[in-house]
């Protein structure tokens, strides 16, 4: 008894014990885990078969040898008997409970168990950072979650935690939203905690909200292309995200992407063709897609053909008949045609012309070569209906163009030749020409005297048959002075057209001369040619002047092309000197007789006459082309004798207040000399009128003046403005003016006051020299011829521009004039 109780003792002190102590081991999945089962007995090397059996009773194997990739789970025995088991990686389906056991002195049995229970972390099984709803449409965020224990879920929308509600559902693993609106775009939070862990984790899901693809309708779902043309078609679609996009030929489902002359942009639905071809035509599909979902639209191509004219031939109608002008073309849609004649602008309308009922024009469709056929009919055709036709054909794809030619044929017709007289003289060769117009070509003939012929006649030479004829005739008698008869025939008809060949007279003596005007140096007449054949005009007017009492044959001539008013002059004559003058005229054929002597006088020298101003006003005044500035020309004046050595050129502000009066503005004139003919009027003032005289002066003084009215442009506002106000505001030469009296009155204030105080200044200077200055000093600067007065001499003094100063005096005997002239320059001694 006492043995056996003693045995049960030893028993009971030898027991494993596992490590780290506890019946419940709680571990982290994932965490690696040491248990070592450790023998409490008096000699650990009685302890035999210990092992480590899992959770389906299965006896753990021990790691057999060292090796880089150990398994999930194994054991591990050590000197001291204990045997240790290793979790690398302690996984959710290895919890259960852990039985080591081991026998000790082979008889006794001994074990112990440990409970090892997984805790599971929070982990996001389904849970996108990123999520994307339909607009309108219901979506579930996902967010499932798992943990052991188990986990508790909420929500979160911007910081604020969701309740379900009508647009909020919770469900188990996701959140739930009906109707899906734009204002549902943001960041949710997807929160999850284990209460008897205290974990807490988030998960941060960005929810954006997307809308299936849209295409826009096509403006004209009838799309029309000429053919060679580019085209492009443009797909507009919207969604979010914005969809990319595709096209399809819908026949063949031919994705274009890839096809050859197409293209298409996948961001902006552009579908381009290049160098169209008519088997284009058909319809396309274009396709929008984006994550939202996916879309289609159609579109009709259609093909258009420009116009191609396959045939418009010439036409040849004899006048009078029946012709049809046909015009075909070939076009997608078929064109219509028209025709122009080229010598009008417009063309034929459709049908009878509403000016020439003769002219139909009309279209028809030939199915069988798929034409349009444009004819224009036109009846008893004339010759206005010969010419180049043009034939358009248009439809929408473009307008194309054909030249053809209808010849009207004609008898001959002389129409183009005028009724003229040929005239000769002196046996001049004289050419006849023949023009005929006809079609075919007509051919010509000559006779003369009653049809003789002319080709036996040494004098006469035909050059040319037809069309145009020439008949080349040296009239050595009289015979030859007669008519010519140009015949022309062609399978038509015939025709014939006579000229008259005559002797040509010279001019008749002249039938009036009347003197107009004479001058001392020229003589103007007035001359009335002699009555003329239209095609054997007077050419020129002749005048033939001498100095009486002496021969013609010291005369001297002046010929003259006949004018239009009239007016002839001679010019180069001697003061003062009685003239014998006959006159006569010329055509072609030679000079007249001479006639109309007459008797006349040039008159003394005297002033210039006037000259005229360039040009001649047409109106009340001449407009300058400048606002402060003209330039003035004029005519050469008659000297009258004695040369012209300067014009005087004056210009007055003046002002229209009645009529065609202009007053005067006071001290406003100017003048200048000039000894050319033109000369530029400066410091004018804009958009004002001025009145410019012009005389011209020679020895014996100046000539009756020339005037004309000039207005200035109005120039820049601004420099007129300022212009303009020269009434009342002061000039830049006055405030100068006044500025230098001012100063002047203030010295001799200062020098008066030193004059009074310190007997000092100009005042007082000049005061004493004078007291010392001798009564006879002014007298003995003078000499006794210089005290007597000077003797009057009628002087002209111009102002020549080269700086010299002419002065001339002049006498008079009553035929004479004597003239004395000296010129005195800026540095003469004189």
């Amino acid at each position: 008894m006492i043995l056996s109780t003693e045995h049960s003792a030893a028993q009971e002190r030898n027991t494993l014990e596992i490590l780290p102590s506890g019946k419940i081991q709680t571990k982290p999945v994932g965490s690696s885990i040491l248990m070592t089962c450790k023998p409490r007995v008096a000699d650990t090397k009685l302890i035999s078969n210990i092992r480590w059996i899992d959770p389906h009773n299965n006896s753990i194997e021990s790691l057999k040898s060292p090796s880089y990739s150990k398994p999930s789970m194994y054991t591990e025995i050590h000197q001291d008997s204990s045997l240790s088991l290793f979790f690398n990686s302690l996984k959710e389906e290895q919890a259960g409970k852990y039985i080591c056991s081991a026998h000790y002195a082979n008889i006794n049995l001994l074990s112990v168990e440990v409970i090892i229970d997984t805790i599971v972390a929070i982990t996001w099984d389904d849970a996108p950072e990123n999520q994307f709803p339909i607009l309108g449409e219901d979506f579930a965020i996902k967010c499932k979650v798992r943990a052991r224990p188990s986990p508790t879920v909420d929500w979160l929308y911007n910081g604020e935690v969701i309740r379900t509600n009508d647009h909020y559902v919770i469900e188990t693993h996701a959140l739930k939203i009906k109707n899906v609106k734009e204002s549902d775009d943001g960041v949710y939070t997807c929160r999850a905690s284990v209460t008897e862990t205290g974990e807490l984790q988030e998960r941060t899901i960005r929810v954006e909200v997307h809308t299936r693809p849209k295409i826009k309708e096509f403006e004209n779902p009838l799309r029309e292309v000429t053919e060679g043309d580019n085209v492009n078609i443009v797909c507009n679609g919207t969604g979010k995200p914005p969809p990319k996009f595709a096209w399809i030929k819908t026949m063949t489902k031919e994705n274009l992407a890839t096809a050859d002359r197409f293209g298409v942009n996948k961001d902006t639905g552009v579908l381009t063709i290049t160098n169209v071809r008519r088997e284009d035509s058909s319809e396309y599909q274009c396709t929008a897609s984006n994550a939202a979902g996916i879309t289609t639209m159609n579109i009709q191509l259609n093909v258009l053909i420009k116009p191609k004219i396959m045939e418009f031939l010439n036409q040849t109608v004899g006048q009078g008949g029946n012709v049809t002008l046909s015009c075909k073309a070939f076009g997608r849609p078929p064109p219509s045609i028209i025709f122009r004649k080229h010598t009008t602008s417009n063309p034929y309308t459709i049908g009878a012309q509403m000016n020439d009922d003769r002219i139909i024009l009309n279209n028809r469709f030939d199915d069988q070569n798929d034409e349009t056929i444009g004819e224009l009919k036109i009846d008893q055709a004339l010759r206005s209906n010969d010419g180049m036709y043009e034939c358009i054909a248009n439809n929408k794809g473009g307008i194309a163009f054909k030249n053809g030619h209808l010849t009207v044929e004609f008898p001959p017709s002389f129409a183009s030749m005028n009724n003229r007289t040929i005239w000769s003289w002196d046996a001049r060769p004289v050419n006849l020409t023949c023009i005929v117009e006809s079609i075919p070509n007509a051919t010509i003939r000559w006779t003369y005297y009653g049809d003789q012929k002319v080709e036996n006649d040494p004098q006469i030479k035909i050059i040319g048959n037809g069309p145009i004829s020439h008949l080349l005739i040296i009239p050595v008698s009289k015979r030859y002075y007669t008519q010519y008869k140009c015949i022309a025939n062609n399978r038509y008809g015939e025709a014939f057209h006579l000229l008259e060949l005559r002797d040509a007279p010279k001019p008749t003596e002249i039938p009036q001369v009347r003197m107009v005007e004479t001058t001392a140096t020229t003589i103007t007449f007035n001359i009335v040619p002699p009555v003329a054949p239209d095609d054997l005009p007077i050419r020129t007017i002749i005048v033939q002047y001498r100095k009486q009492d002496t021969g013609w044959n010291t005369a001297r001539n002046r010929t003259w092309a006949v004018g239009s008013h009239g007016i002839y002059v001679v010019e180069n004559l001697e003061p003062q000197t009685n003239y014998e003058f006959r006159f006569a005229a010329s055509n072609e054929a030679g000079r007249g007789n001479w006639g109309m002597n007459k008797r006349f006088s040039t008159t003394m020298r005297s002033v210039p006459g006037l000259a005229h101003f360039l040009p001649t006003p047409e109106g009340a005044y001449i407009l300058s082309h400048y606002h402060d500035k003209y330039n003035a020309k004029w005519s050469v004046a008659p000297d009258n004798g004695m040369s012209i050595d300067y014009y005087e050129v004056k210009w007055c502000k003046v002002k229209k207040y009645t009529g065609d009066q202009w007053e005067l503005v006071e001290n406003t004139c100017h003048s200048k000399f000039e000894t050319k003919r033109d000369t530029w009027i400066s410091g004018l003032y804009p958009d004002t009128y001025y009145k410019i005289e012009l005389r011209a002066h020679n020895e014996l003084g100046f000539g009756a003046p020339a005037n004309i009215t000039i207005k200035t442009t109005r120039g820049n506002v601004s420099n007129a403005s300022v212009l303009q106000h020269h009434g009342s505001v002061i000039s830049s030469a006055a405030i100068i003016g006044i500025a230098i009296a001012a100063f002047i009155v203030i010295m001799l204030i200062i020098d008066t006051i030193l004059y009074c105080t310190n007997k000092s200044g100009i005042i007082y200077y000049m005061c004493e020299r004078s007291r010392r200055k001798p009564v006879d000093e002014e007298d003995a600067k003078l000499g006794r011829d210089e005290k007597e007065p000077l003797k009057e001499e009628k002087k002209i003094t111009p102002i020549i521009d080269s700086g010299l100063r002419r002065e001339s005096s002049v006498t008079f005997d009553g035929k004479r004039s004597i003239s004395k002239t000296g010129f005195v320059g800026k540095d003469s001694a004189v």
